[in-house]
């Protein structure tokens, strides 16, 4: 049990690295975006694909680790029912 419990909080700990990862890309594409238009500085249709490609990656690698966390946490609640059923059992 305490294996699974180790494994789950090593994986939602990833995920939230993960998370906080695409939030900072996701962050630095607006800040570009703000001072693109400040300066304003036309982007070429490449670049601008290039942005919104790296935002829709970073978008999915959110949702992807909003899943990891999920799924880590199950785990980790069904290692914490079935200590305290296993405890229960013993008394």
């Amino acid at each position: 049990m305490l294996d699974a419990l180790g494994t789950a909080t090593q994986g939602a700990h990833a995920a939230l690295q993960s998370f906080d990862q695409a939030a900072s890309q996701i962050a630095k594409a607006g800040t570009n975006a703000v001072e693109q238009v400040t300066n304003n500085s036309a982007t070429t249709p490449a670049q601008s694909d290039g942005l919104q490609s790296g935002i829709v990656k970073a978008v999915v690698q959110m949702s992807q680790a909003e899943t990891n966390y999920s799924a880590n946490a199950k785990v980790i609640e069904t290692v914490d029912r079935l200590a305290g059923e296993t405890l229960d059992i013993l008394a």
